[in-house]
């Protein structure tokens, strides 16, 4: 097999992060964050690894719901704010998908529209995000028009948190209690704003459905686990290294020569660049793995390419392995020094990455 650039992703890591959701919210229904396929993990693949574990799916483009309905037949799958009209309200009763619906417009066109099955509903109300959602009024006016309207199965309650992974949690309770004073005043209905973060750190929030995403994938927005209980990387960015050079003091690599060696260096070639979907913006010194140990990146990362100093690795070779990140090197850590997180390093990979599924 020719494999120089290459992604592992490990089912049992996934499904081990959906056990500690579990465990977190004991009392919720699960609905998976899938987006994006799967955070660039493969939707289909995630949710048959999840399938038995969680009690639904959800995805941000239609495309991406009829993709996923047609290998998961029979389960609950929300289609996240985007643009509905009655045309395409059609389509999401035809294919069985939940909706969120985020403007009255959307809610009127929903009330008039006779559907050839009525929907599940999920209502968004602004809380402090102020990207999607409904205004408190709004929120009710829509409640009151679909309440016991023929295309409607069912109503669920929701919105989204801005700043639940953060050490201040009033902004959270303060969305928190937008949402749930309005809810209780409509009736008894399931309601949703849990997050991977909230999941984590704000327990009250769960209600009876939580929204966890990128911890699923082995990130912990809020790094508050414990050690023991942590989330484990599911995605493993791999590649070889090509060649290893010597240098001298005063030597330079790659473009714009950005790294210059203070002395005696060895530098290892390795083929990953931005057209696999590493962050060009990476500077000098971010962390790599070869052959499990860390090593700095040294020189601007090229499209094919992108070079690390390994002065102190003497046995590093053509053909050894690096770990761009993934097990033992957290994508968050990357992110942290490109200035980006991880939820952009795993959407980014590009196809002509191989993908392994252990």
């Amino acid at each position: 097999m020719h494999r120089t650039t290459w992604v592992e992703f490990n089912s049992k890591a996934l499904r081990h992060n959906a056990a500690i959701v579990r465990r977190l919210a004991p009392s919720a229904a699960i609905l998976a964050m899938v987006k994006a396929n799967g955070y660039g993990h493969d939707a289909d693949w995630v949710a048959k690894q999840l399938h038995d574990l969680v009690d639904g799916f959800a995805v941000a483009r239609f495309s991406e719901a009829l993709s996923l309905r047609a290998s998961q037949t029979q389960t609950r799958i929300l289609l996240l704010g985007t643009e509905l009209n009655g045309e395409q309200l059609q389509d999401c009763a035809r294919h069985q998908l939940d909706v969120v619906i985020h403007d009255i417009d959307t809610a009127k066109v929903l009330a008039n529209t006779s559907l050839t099955a009525p929907i599940t509903v999920w209502l968004k109300m602004n809380t402090g995000m102020n990207r999607l959602g409904m205004s408190a009024s709004e929120f009710v006016q829509a409640h009151k028009l679909l309440a016991s309207n023929s295309a409607v199965a069912a109503i669920l309650h929701m919105s989204h948190f801005s700043d639940a992974e953060t050490e201040d949690r009033s902004t959270t309770a303060l969305q928190y209690q937008r949402l749930t004073s309005l809810s209780y005043s409509l009736g008894d209905f399931p309601i949703s704003m849990a997050n991977s973060a909230a999941v984590i750190g704000h327990p009250q929030t769960h209600h009876e459905w939580v929204r966890p995403g990128i911890m699923l994938y082995g990130d912990d927005p809020s790094n508050s686990l414990s050690a023991g209980s942590g989330l484990q990387s599911v995605m493993t960015f791999k590649a070889k290294v090509l060649a290893v050079r010597d240098l001298e003091a005063g030597d330079a690599v790659g473009y714009n020569r950005r790294w210059q060696a203070k002395g005696k260096s060895r530098i290892a070639t390795i083929a990953a660049g931005y057209a696999d979907g590493y962050p060009r913006q990476a500077p000098d010194g971010t962390p790599v793995l070869i052959n499990g140990v860390r090593a700095s990146l040294a020189g601007r990362v090229s499209m094919d390419l992108m070079t690390v100093d390994v002065s102190h690795l003497p046995s590093v070779k053509a053909g050894d392995v690096a770990t761009l990140w993934g097990e033992q090197l957290p994508a968050a850590e990357v992110g942290q020094y490109c200035n980006t997180i991880s939820y952009e390093l795993f959407t980014r990979i590009t196809d002509r990455v191989e993908r392994i599924y252990l």
